[in-house]
């Protein structure tokens, strides 16, 4: 009869393993944009139903349970790592509105976006370069470099010349660093080195990119003045990669710049600014310098998982500790529930402290990634803890008898790591 029942199973997966297989050809074939976590999920399904069914180990030696349980927490460990490769990879764009590219794009999205009338509006091509940014905070980041303005003679009288950095500490960069003619229009560059307190998304600390905006408007708010990219003062069609605008000796720290660009975004303001009717001010495109940087990870990531690590090595090691064997036994391995339930406590208080050291680094309002695999660590210590008083009871479950608490053993892995990886697909994925 055990024989059947095993056989059962064995047929059971082998569906599994089918089904499994069968959704990852489909995914494969007309998934177009090839989404990670369904691949990863019933690639993970079918290769632990693959292992299972080769290796049998439904009511036989012990070493195939353990050889089953290995197995499943590689291949989670694998999927994390894949995940962390893609999610360093992938186009994840984060700049504020509509990039623009070129002359052209600007003016089509101008066409667009300002309202019936506005044929008159005085356009000022603006430039910007950065030599050095440095996140002095996690939402206040200090920049320095050049901004600049063409004034072309055709423009209207008397208007002022500047820009104004709205969301700098020094929001009207004083030091003026050149001024000269260049054929028609007049050419003025400042020197700015300010910081600017910015809303940053830490979510996917420490796989997160970043966007460093830098938003201008002129300050004449009365005469209708739109800022535009000064496309020819860099050279060639503009590629986000080559990092225009950009310091070829570029300064930061953990970073790494990705790209730079230009972008408009519309803002409805909630006040005319003292400057006629509320409905007489239509909201004009404001101008954006972007540049993406993103997060070197190995520092943070591997400063974490390294401790964590360890004491989940720790925690697992004292599940041998538990046993439901004779006195004897238990005297010669120490084991007392009260002593696993004061280890756990300590291993908590540890974890505490290195999730409490991500929390100073981020300052997010929520949960960021690498927080997860302290959570995880939480999960499988209260689980010992609460394996270690029911070993003690006087009547122990039957899954806690089985094998002297082998149990527990062999889930821990899998299930530490499948939380880990299930966590990374919902955060990365």
């Amino acid at each position: 009869m055990g024989q059947e029942r095993y056989r059962r199973v064995e047929w059971a997966i082998a569906g599994l393993c089918v089904l499994s297989a069968t959704a990852f050809v489909l995914l494969c074939l007309f998934d177009q944009r090839r989404h990670l976590p369904p691949l990863l999920v019933t690639g993970l399904i079918c290769l632990s139903g693959v292992v299972l069914l080769v290796v049998r180990p439904f009511g036989r030696q012990a070493w195939r349970y353990w050889l089953c349980s290995a197995a499943f927490s590689g291949f989670c460990l694998l999927g994390m790592v894949v995940v962390w490769n893609t999610a360093q990879e992938e186009d994840h764009r984060v700049v504020i509105g509509e990039v623009v590219r070129s002359t052209e794009e600007t003016s089509a999205y101008l066409a667009r976006q300002l309202p019936p009338g506005s044929d008159s509006v005085a356009q000022i091509p603006t430039g910007v370069y950065l030599e050095s940014i440095r996140f002095a905070a996690s939402n206040e980041v200090q920049v320095s470099g050049y901004v600049w303005q063409r004034y072309p003679d055709s423009l209207p009288a008397g208007l002022t010349r500047g820009v104004v950095l709205p969301e700098a500490d020094d929001s009207y960069p004083v030091k003026q660093a050149y001024r000269h003619r260049d054929g028609d229009a007049e050419v003025i560059g400042w020197y700015f080195k300010t910081a600017f307190v910015q809303k940053f998304d830490y979510t996917r600390y420490p796989l997160d990119r970043q966007d460093v905006w830098i938003r201008m408007w002129h300050p004449d708010f009365s005469r209708g003045v739109v800022l535009v990219p000064d496309f020819g003062a860099y050279p060639g069609p503009w590629q986000p990669e080559h990092m225009h605008g950009l310091d070829p000796q570029f300064v930061t720290s953990r970073w790494q710049p990705q790209s730079t660009s230009f972008s408009f975004s519309k803002h409805d303001y909630t006040t005319n600014f003292g400057l006629g009717r509320y409905t007489d001010r239509p909201p004009f495109p404001e101008l954006y310098f972007n540049l993406l940087v993103t997060r070197q990870f190995q520092g943070p990531l591997f400063e974490t998982l390294v401790p964590i690590g360890f004491i989940a090595v720790l925690v697992f090691a004292a599940l041998f500790i538990t046993t439901n064997g004779d006195e004897l036994r238990r005297t010669f391995v120490g084991f007392t529930s009260f002593g696993v339930i004061s280890f756990a406590v300590s291993m908590v208080l540890v974890v505490a402290v290195r999730q409490n050291a991500i929390r100073e680094a981020t300052a997010a309002p929520g949960i960021v990634y690498l927080e997860y695999f302290s959570f995880g660590l939480y999960l499988v210590v209260l689980i010992s803890a609460i394996n270690a008083l029911l070993v003690t009871a006087r009547t122990p479950i039957g899954l806690i008898r089985w094998r002297d608490n082998l149990a527990p053993r062999l889930i821990y892995w899998p299930l530490l790591l499948g939380f880990s990886l299930a966590t990374t697909l919902s955060t990365l994925g």
